[in-house]
């Protein structure tokens, strides 16, 4: 087995380059990298956001970056849930770093994976991170020490999301342990 390498040095650097979010939100940032593929399974993340609006009263918003054959599927389900300002399609951006270096939660719900780029990159980026219970995310998180594992439900979704809102210290040390992980990869 090859891994995948990724370059700290280079991700840190380019985090602090460009401007990431151009919004003026100002709550709580989920963020998810990936293509617009059924793999990602953003149908159940979306309902997976739908569910903590009505649990949750933080203000929250969910970013994807990424482009796929899927948009414009993806585009009718978030408008059907009513979710327009709450889950945005950001589409490819040259430089994702900032993104990453800015949200306050990597979301990464797939229904299989290798070993994740994304996944790594959010941890050398010290970012908290909820991923599904699959092969690959599994041997990249140990749920409770430098992140989160879950379900592939939208109930089991939005229900670690809003845990990890309720509790920011347990949050804040995840993504410690998460960037401790990166440096020695």
């Amino acid at each position: 087995v090859f891994h995948n390498l990724v370059d700290r040095k280079r991700i840190l650097h380019l985090a602090e380059q460009g401007t990431g979010f151009t919004d003026d939100f100002h709550g709580i940032r989920l963020l998810t990298i990936g293509r617009l593929t059924r793999q990602k399974r953003y149908d159940v993340a979306i309902q997976a956001m739908a569910l903590l609006k009505e649990t949750c009263a933080l203000p929250v918003r969910w970013y994807v970056l990424g482009e796929g054959d899927l948009r414009s599927d993806l585009e009718q389900q978030i408008k059907a849930a009513g979710l327009e300002r709450d889950f945005v399609l950001l589409g490819v951006q040259t430089n994702p770093y900032p993104y990453c270096k800015q949200c306050d939660i990597y979301v990464h719900a797939t229904g299989f994976e290798g070993k994740s780029i994304a996944i790594q990159e959010a941890q050398t980026l010290g970012k908290p991170i909820l991923a599904t219970d699959c092969s690959g995310n599994r041997e990249q998180i140990v749920s409770g020490r430098d992140g989160l594992l879950c379900p592939l439900t939208p109930e089991d979704i939005s229900r670690q999301l809003l845990w990890m809102l309720r509790h920011p210290d347990d949050c804040r040390r995840y993504g410690a342990e998460a960037q401790k992980k990166a440096q020695h990869h």
